[in-house]
């Protein structure tokens, strides 16, 4: 479950009306040379996601959803404070159950449990192991209003590794055509000012941001154009502290193409990466160390969707 479909589960008042749904995507970015290194890093990566509702009517919603991203990275370089190769191969696998109620008093509550691994070597050991756990709320205020009160746990995130946080966000929607979240553990804006135009906002604490414009050219095909700036991180094998990991950062602007049937869509769209590095170390603040800086680069992406 990607983070949008977490965002829409969460905020969502209305239950048993989950469909089930999949995509396959693969990114192409090109040879570039590293800065301070003499190799070319480039990669080919390819993602699936899946979610499936196992279980669900007006007042309960029991799904299922997985993710797995492959990135097969073609280059000689090095982390150059421990001298450790750079892998040549990066997965991202999770999976696991989601379960949302409705209470009598029309509150929500629900919780999410994604358990997999990320790293060069998946499900290698324990250390390798990724979870991600929440806990939620969903409590009505006013006609249309919502505060959502959350428990969270990641032992993979930018921040605040190893240890449960509280999550407290408004949900504010005055009409169909907007709504807002103000808050934490994300703050949202989903907006429609026309019946063509469609506006996506979406920040994660400290260093995500996604940002969405979408227009509606005529049915079924859309524009698509966009802002990323987002991190990923993994737990190399047979590193000497458990408590590093490799980090991947960049910014990205994209634009291209999306063409929706009733149960299949195809997407293709290019951009241009920067801002662009790795690095191995316990949090961002160990950014400097075991660094690799990557040139900017041109990619394109093109994604398979089916819903049912």
């Amino acid at each position: 479950m990607g983070a949008g479909q977490q965002l829409e589960q969460w905020i969502n008042p209305k239950l048993g009306e989950l469909k089930p749904e999949a995509d396959f995507r693969a990114t192409s970015y090109p040879d570039k040379p590293a800065k301070e290194q003499p190799t070319d890093i480039g990669w080919l990566e390819n993602r699936f996601t899946f979610s499936t509702p196992l279980w669900q009517n007006s007042s309960n919603e029991f799904a299922i959803s997985g993710y797995a991203r492959y990135q097969d990275l073609d280059h000689q370089a090095i982390l150059p404070d421990n001298g450790a190769p750079l892998p040549d191969e990066l997965w991202n696998i999770r999976f696991g159950p989601a379960y949302r109620h409705r209470f009598d008093n029309g509150w929500v509550g629900g919780a999410l449990l994604l358990v997999g691994s990320a790293s060069d070597k998946p499900f290698d050991s324990k250390d390798e192991l990724t979870v991600l756990a929440t806990a939620f709320l969903r409590i009505p205020h006013r006609e249309r209003n919502a505060w959502l009160v959350s428990l969270n746990y990641t032992n993979f995130g930018e921040y605040l590794g190893n240890a449960p946080f509280p999550g407290l966000a408004y949900i504010w929607s005055p009409s169909d055509k907007l709504t807002t979240v103000i808050g934490v553990p994300f703050s949202s804006i989903q907006a429609r000012p026309t019946e063509r135009l469609t506006i996506n906002l979406h920040y994660v604490p400290v260093r995500t941001v996604a940002a969405r414009l979408i227009y509606e050219i005529f049915r079924p095909l859309r524009f698509l154009a966009g802002f990323d700036w987002d991190n990923d991180s993994y737990f190399r094998a047979g590193r000497s502290d458990k408590d590093d990991k490799l980090y991947y950062y960049e910014k990205r602007w994209t634009a291209g193409f999306r063409f929706d049937l009733r149960h299949v869509g195809f997407e293709l769209t290019g951009g241009y990466a920067f801002n662009r590095f790795f690095f191995e170390g316990e949090g961002y603040g160990d950014r400097h160390d075991n660094r690799i800086d990557l040139f900017d680069t041109p990619f394109v992406v093109g994604k398979l969707s089916l819903r049912f």
